[in-house]
């Protein structure tokens, strides 16, 4: 094999690993953003929205700004954006099951206590 030939062997071993990582990016960028979709939709299913309003609301922006720089090719932003909506999506379901248990808590305690029936 002359040298020449290896170095076009070479370039082009590394020109195939350079598209292939390359190619990840769309993939990787696609999943994070489902993911997160769906923890907001999760959020949204019990009522995040009422219950934990900042937290829902941030979920729901990082979402949208995330899927608009995946329009923009800008894989990495729109990873950190989908993965910070997650985290706000996961923050908003916990605070809301906190509400939900607490005022839960409070109706029981509010409720009269009855005794069995005396007629």
């Amino acid at each position: 094999m002359t040298p020449f030939r290896r170095v076009d062997l070479r370039s082009a071993l590394a020109a195939l690993c350079a598209i292939g990582a390359v190619g990840c990016g769309p993939v990787t960028t696609t999943q994070r953003v489902a993911d997160a979709t769906i923890a907001v939709e999760a959020a949204r299913g019990i009522d995040a929205e009422r219950y934990a309003t900042y937290e829902y609301v941030m979920a729901v922006e990082y979402l949208r700004k995330a899927r608009e720089e995946e329009g923009y090719s800008d894989y990495q932003d729109a990873i950190d954006l989908a993965i910070k909506a997650r985290e706000m999506a996961d923050k908003a379901k916990a605070r809301t099951r906190e509400a939900r248990a607490k005022s839960a808590d409070a109706a029981r305690e509010a409720a009269p206590v009855t005794t069995g029936g005396g007629q």
